[in-house]
């Protein structure tokens, strides 16, 4: 569950490359605690070089050779969903 009461958790984990890095779609943010708590959850993936997230956007941008299972098992662990 989100640190406010969210529990959005999918089955879907899709995520696409770009050339800024890969993208992850998250659902369940709603404050900037949540933000910085999916944000530190990404960062603490090995292989990723940098993670930042937008809590407008619910998206998170992750650089590095991180796998994605293991960024996605990241944000589902921090309570919140990566989505379509």
């Amino acid at each position: 569950m989100g640190c406010c009461g969210n529990s959005n958790h999918g089955d879907s984990h899709k995520m696409m490359n770009s050339s800024e890095g890969t993208i992850l779609k998250i659902e369940g943010m709603t404050c900037g605690h949540c933000k910085m708590k999916a944000e530190k959850a990404l960062n603490s993936v090995p292989g990723v070089e940098r993670a930042e997230v937008n809590l407008e956007k619910k998206q998170a941008v992750v650089s590095g050779s991180a796998d994605r299972v293991q960024l996605v098992k990241a944000v589902e662990e921090a309570g919140y969903s990566v989505v379509d």
